[in-house]
């Protein structure tokens, strides 16, 4: 094998690596800031199909106290 043919398929292979960490699922997701709290259950909505942890309480008041921080 040359040596071109093996820099190209371990660039390749870290490309893919970095790709899947990336693109995980799961885990508390994006930071959120402040959001307007009528519109917090369908931001707790959009993590929670993502597989995220919703980022507010149940009924929108605070942030969520088990939501861990990366």
């Amino acid at each position: 094998m040359s040596v071109g043919l093996i820099v190209v398929v371990v660039f390749i292979v870290f490309s893919l690596a970095i790709s899947f960490y990336r693109l995980r699922r799961g885990g508390p997701g994006p930071a959120m800031n402040w959001i307007p709290k009528a519109m917090r259950p369908a931001a707790n909505r959009q993590y929670e199909k993502r597989g995220w942890q919703a980022p507010f309480a149940d009924d929108g008041s605070s942030r969520n106290p088990d939501r861990t921080q990366m």
